[in-house]
């Protein structure tokens, strides 16, 4: 935007780096020859510690790009560096690069031209093409990669998605999953709204930028369209050194820095992301179905069931909770209530419970929403925490269509036999009843005895 003749800086690129200045080198290259004139745009850049080798010539070997480096005398890993470089950033809005990221000539200018446009998704995700041996001459030579079908089809595509390439749109609408720092923008007013990288991560590698798009999520609203791409808004992957084994190590550490115990940090890295996008979305349709409907109602089964469980400790997988007197005891996935402390948004993949804590759990209707693979997931770890897993297929007429029907709940008694000792039994007023009291092991002991045992 010009004033007086001047350009005013619109957009700060942010890179974080940490002893590979050859790629950076590479990078900031790239950032020279973009179509956006350099004066509406700024590169900061922050050395997360580690030696300074390859650096010192860096801030004035690019002459033409408005680049401040800053130097951190001690690495404090990736999410510190970036909220440092944030810290140090002057323009409206923040466009996240890695220091491997080699960026195509109209990269800044198609990040700009989506936020300049009143009511597009605040989010903006480009794409990013792997690159490997026989293209780093062409990134020595400064050039852009044109062949990309052939780039593309030779491994070459974005890993984020199967194939190499984004299918469909729904994905989109649980962009977070895909939301890697290495070519994403965001203002920066939305970026301090949702609080920056966590810094707890630390050294260990990914998932801090997962999770800080997460919470951008939340915060401009779960069901609203928060995240758009452009696949023309291209970067590439500069080959480098990496350590597999401890990379994935480091995610593991990180996934247990998630404290939310939500549906959508339930199935992250779970699957591939492609399943994990269509369960979140698959059950999260679920309870809003039940709870708009208010369907799947824990009070009438805590009426007619509590007196028949083998114990107080329960958990109840539904809705509305609140008016069903619940004891101390009882833990909840009441989806119409607040996460808390003994309430979970989950479905029960792998609940924060401890094995054999529980006398019970009792799905109201819920489990009837569950893909088959799924619901043998739930009941295999509800046999873990409990003496039993009751499931209740209500008279509710507003249930009637989902899935079984009462001729197929006996199959589904019967498919449990080999893991269960089964029974279905009918309480008035109510609805089936299907039992599932876990079978010792073939291979030792159950982890919960079967009750009466």
């Amino acid at each position: 935007m010009a004033t007086g003749g001047h350009y005013a800086i619109e957009l700060s690129v942010v890179i974080p780096t940490h002893q590979d200045a050859h790629c950076l080198a590479l990078t900031l290259r790239s950032l020279g020859r973009q179509t956006l004139s350099p004066e509406r745009f700024e590169v900061v850049v922050v050395r997360d510690g580690g030696s300074a080798s390859g650096y010192e010539d860096l801030a004035t070997d690019f002459p033409g790009l408005n680049l401040n480096l800053v130097h951190a005398t001690e690495q404090r890993g990736r999410a510190a560096a970036r909220n440092e470089a944030v810290r140090h950033s002057r323009a409206p809005l923040l466009l996240f690069l890695d220091a491997d990221s080699y960026t195509s000539p109209q990269l800044l200018e198609r990040h700009l031209a989506h936020h300049a446009i009143p009511g597009r998704p605040p989010v903006l995700l480009g794409r990013r093409d792997e690159l490997h041996l026989e293209h780093i001459e062409t990134a020595l030579d400064g050039k852009d990669f044109l062949d990309l079908p052939r780039l593309r089809t030779e491994g070459g595509g974005d890993l984020r998605f199967p194939g190499g390439e984004p299918v469909g749109q729904d994905w989109l609408r649980v962009g977070w999953l895909f939301s890697y720092t290495h070519n994403i923008s965001v203002s920066r007013s939305l970026f301090d709204l949702a609080g920056g990288f966590k810094e707890a991560f630390g050294l260990r590698w990914g998932l801090e930028d997962v999770e800080l798009f997460y919470r951008v999520h939340k915060q401009l609203g779960v069901n609203e369209l928060n995240f758009a791409f452009d696949d023309e808004a291209r970067a590439y992957h500069l080959p480098h050194h990496r350590r597999i084994e401890r990379d994935w190590n480091d995610f593991a550490a990180n996934r247990e820095l998630i404290v939310e115990q939500v549906i959508e940090w339930e199935f992250f890295g779970m699957m591939e992301v492609y399943g994990s996008v269509e369960r979140i979305l698959r059950y999260r349709a679920a309870i809003a179905d039940c709870v708009q409907q208010s369907t799947c109602r824990i009070g009438p089964a805590v009426q007619r069931l509590a007196g028949a469980l083998p114990g107080p400790r329960v958990l109840w997988v539904g809705t509305g909770s609140a008016e069903a007197g619940l004891p101390a005891e009882a833990i909840t996935f009441d989806y119409s209530a607040p996460p808390g402390p003994t309430n979970y948004h989950l479905v029960g993949m792998n609940p924060p419970i401890e094995p054999g804590s529980l006398d019970a759990v009792v799905s109201v209707d819920f489990w009837r929403h569950l893909r088959w693979s799924d619901l043998c997931q739930f009941v295999n770890v509800a046999g873990h925490l409990a003496a039993e897993v009751h499931l209740l297929r209500t008279d509710d007429p507003a249930t009637a269509s989902l899935p079984p029907g009462v001729a197929a709940l006996d199959y589904v008694r019967r498919a449990f036999e080999t893991a269960f000792a089964t029974e279905l039994t009918r309480v008035d007023g109510l609805g089936d009843v299907l039992i599932l009291r876990p079978l010792p092991a073939a291979d030792g002991p159950a982890l919960v005895e079967p009750a009466g045992s």
